[in-house]
């Protein structure tokens, strides 16, 4: 009994690294989509309407990020996981270094912050979650990058759902709210969707802690929404603590704290019951 505990206890081993690299993975792909939505959006526009296209896009500092994003995803494809995990913390820094210096963009204070962090969290912890239980980190297989590219880019061209379903009336363009509702709810059912595709290449006890981790990110920014209305899909004309942006980073803390407790738990249990 203990050689059979020991050798699972072994196939177990590295298991919460790699599902830390995973989603910090596509926690960055997210991000980069979420980065690229105003240009997308003012593309569509200019497509359609070009008087209603916006004279200034996302401006130097979004443009900065949007570069910046790629870039770590570039580094994340070509496996330099090291790269991008000090990457991330970089711009976790920048983005404490524009709070602090007081830059003031279109996006509510905090937000993009939130952001760098969920990203860097993960990719950083695998890193050292790896490094201490001497284990060397192995890539992610190709369907994984496949579902995680699908995932972004449903992400980023759903912000021409707008200017898509607009129409004009003699000089004015109006906007029908319910259709790009629906387009919003259904790109981000097809944003979990490819989520849990590219988490089901993982191997099964990968898979299972990914799954936790991932449900832990969406808990922190389903509640942080309540509190910004920087939204991957516009779906909120009006939070409810947008007023309170730190109660609600608080409130999300929390939910996330709480998931990712209670999965932890149920992967221990179903782990023990199986042995």
């Amino acid at each position: 009994m203990r050689r059979v505990s020991a050798a699972r206890a072994a196939s177990f081993a590295g298991t919460w690294p790699a599902a830390a690299a995973a989603v910090g993975t596509l926690a960055a792909v997210l991000v980069l989509a979420r980065q690229a939505r105003p240009v997308v959006e003012a593309a569509a526009w200019s497509w359609r309407f070009a008087e209603q296209a916006p004279t200034t896009i996302i401006g130097p500092i979004g443009t900065a990020r949007l570069a910046g994003w790629a870039l770590l995803v570039a580094v994340l494809v070509a496996g330099w996981r090291t790269s991008a995990a000090l990457g991330a913390g970089a711009a976790v820094l920048a983005e404490l270094a524009l709070l602090a210096t007081g830059v003031r963009d279109h996006a509510a204070p905090g937000w993009h912050l939130l952001l760098a962090v969920v990203v860097a969290v993960p990719l950083c912890g695998s890193l050292l979650l790896a490094a201490r239980d001497g284990r060397e980190q192995r890539p992610l297989p190709g369907r994984f990058w496949t579902a995680a590219a699908a995932m972004g880019l449903c992400a980023s061209l759903s912000a021409a759902g707008a200017p898509l379903v607009a129409d004009r009336f003699g000089d004015t363009v109006a906007i029908s709210t319910i259709p790009v509702t629906r387009i919003g709810f259904g790109a981000l059912a097809l944003v979990v969707l490819f989520s849990l595709v590219a988490v089901s290449a993982l191997p099964v006890a990968v898979r299972r802690r990914a799954v936790v981790l991932l449900a832990a990110v969406a808990a922190l920014l389903a509640t942080t929404q309540i509190g910004y209305d920087e939204a991957f899909m516009s779906m909120l004309d009006y939070p409810v603590l947008r007023d309170q942006p730190a109660m609600a980073l608080v409130l999300a803390a929390v939910a996330a704290t709480v998931v990712l407790t209670l999965g932890t738990l149920a992967v221990r249990s179903r782990e023990g019951a199986s042995r």
